[in-house]
């Protein structure tokens, strides 16, 4: 679906709302909360602030999406995040904005816990980042105002990348010079040198002066812009639900109820055609005794060769299997490496085995790191094995071999 085709509900400076209506350049309605908007046209996408919806950007090793969305989940819940999902969506969504030197450029959306209820929209066919949907300058860092909070947002290619509060309007000249370098310095050391070559403040409530005193101070080009408006070319079909906890069970509930009443509509003409059906029912099992008797003797010949192919492919699992790829066993060992004092020299996977060598700060934390294998929940499938560790000057050289019993 196109952002051409929905209706969108944005937040506005202040604590309003603003409808954007299909293929419309700008917003014709103000609402005071989601809830009132039940009277829009579905499909209704609301876009949410920054206080409500997070936006983090990571640089993580390039490979296939499952495995990418493996790695992102493990790095959010280092950081403390609580990820939730079931049938009717998730409280995260990540998105891949490109690739840098072998490294994949990654967004990732997760909606505020606990959910505010004044923003919960049963009707909602979809919640994202406000500043998703919008047209970003490209190369420039975005200061924004948000329903009364400052937000800093940056973007690679024209697609948001980060963004975060970082004060409440209005802030001093110092405070934003302060918190646009910072950014910049981040935002550079993860996209590159000179990824970004301007600044855009966005709304009314900013002065040419401001602008030109920014400018002087960080040495880079500042501009004011009415607003953002959406990016109507966006393509959201490739999107995951992303919907809080509470609207996510209420349409559970909601398919639940509908699966129950066809059932109990069915329920009732089964039980009125019963009666009818009883005798018919048993002739057609006579005639079909015989017919799929016949069917038996003329399809067990390709029935075997289906079994056969059946045993070939459980003999292939071992090659397919998720949990058996190299890059996702290497990041399990990278999630229970302490912080410092072990360094993986050399990490190798064949078939069943996995051989690993490094160095440590002694020996105790060599054993340790391999007693940690056989509590993690992939790597303890392993039968582990470790020879006393080399020790060499103030360094433990050891070796761990693993292998599917």
């Amino acid at each position: 679906m196109s952002l051409s085709a929905a209706t969108l509900l944005l937040p506005a400076p202040d604590a309003a709302w603003r409808v954007w209506k299909p293929r419309a350049s700008t917003s014709a309605e103000v609402v005071d909360s989601p809830s009132q908007a039940s009277h829009l046209a579905k499909p209704l996408i609301i876009g949410l602030p920054a206080s409500a919806c997070r936006t983090i950007g990571l640089i993580l090793p390039q490979t296939e999406s499952d495995l990418l969305e493996q790695i992102i989940v493990t790095q959010l819940e280092r950081r403390g995040f609580k990820l939730e999902q079931d049938a009717a969506g998730k409280n995260y969504r990540w998105h891949l904005l490109g690739n840098l030197g072998g490294q994949a450029i990654v967004s990732v959306d997760l909606l505020a816990e606990p959910f505010p209820a004044a923003l919960a929209a049963a009707h909602a066919s979809d919640y994202t980042a406000a500043l998703r949907l919008a047209q970003f300058p490209a190369g420039h860092v975005i200061i924004i105002e948000e329903q009364g909070d400052l937000v800093l947002a940056a973007s690679h290619h024209g697609k948001l990348y980060h963004s975060h509060i970082f004060t409440q309007a209005p802030a001093t000249e110092e405070a934003l010079a302060l918190e646009i370098t910072l950014a910049r310095l981040s935002l550079e050391s993860d996209l590159g040198t000179d990824s970004i070559t301007g600044v855009a403040l966005i709304g009314a409530n900013f002065d040419r002066g401001l602008m030109t005193r920014l400018s002087s101070v960080l040495d880079l080009p500042v501009r004011i812009v009415a607003e953002l408006p959406p990016n109507t070319a966006l393509d959201t079909r490739t999107w995951s639900k992303m919907l809080p906890a509470g609207i996510r069970a209420a349409q559970t509930a909601s398919v639940r109820r509908g699966k129950l009443t066809r059932a109990l509509v069915l329920g009732g003409m089964l039980y009125v055609s019963l009666a009818f059906l009883a005798f018919a029912y048993l002739h057609f099992q006579e005639q079909r005794a015989a017919k799929l008797a016949a069917e038996i003797e003329v399809t067990s010949e390709p029935a075997a060769a289906v079994r056969k192919a059946n045993e070939r492919w459980k003999v292939l699992a071992p090659a397919i299997e998720p949990k058996r790829y190299p890059l996702f066993l290497l990041a399990e060992i990278n999630r229970i490496m302490p912080g410092s004092g072990i360094v993986i020299r050399d990490f190798e996977v064949k078939s069943n085995e996995i051989d690993i060598k490094g160095e440590a700060r002694d020996a105790q934390l060599a054993f340790q790191f391999i007693e940690d294998f056989k509590k993690n929940r992939i790597l303890s499938r392993y039968e582990w094995t470790n020879p006393r560790p080399e020790v060499k000057g103030t360094t433990a050289i050891f070796r761990a071999q693993g292998k599917l019993p």
